[in-house]
């Protein structure tokens, strides 16, 4: 279920709380919020790990790694909700595991 962002806010469905960037995107999968962060809020030239998975109240329960794909590793939205698929700015899908953030499967999809 897709939530609404504005800048740092995220909120709907009784949820309401601040991430630490500009988000872009938030979804609520079986009680977990999965916010995407815009990726230019963080530092240049790394990998932005900007896959962030929440609780209701806003707090972090984890925070995804990067796909080993350098300075273009930055996720870019939920294409799926379940299994979930997260794009990824260097031209692959990724499968997550929602409950600890795990990276199950990468597609290059480019």
């Amino acid at each position: 279920m897709q939530l609404n962002v504005s800048g740092k806010r995220i909120f709907g469905n009784g949820i309401s709380f601040e991430g630490e960037y500009p988000a872009l995107q938030a979804v609520l999968i079986n009680e977990r919020v999965m916010v995407i962060f815009d990726w230019m809020a963080f530092e240049r030239n790394i990998p932005a790990r900007n896959l962030f998975c929440y609780d209701h109240f806003g707090n972090l329960l984890w925070r995804a790694p990067d796909i080993g794909m350098g300075a273009v590793d930055a996720y870019t939205g939920v294409m799926n909700e379940e299994p979930l698929w997260i794009g990824n700015f260097a031209g692959c899908s990724c499968r997550i595991d929602e409950a600890s953030g795990q990276v199950l499967e990468t597609r290059f999809t480019k």
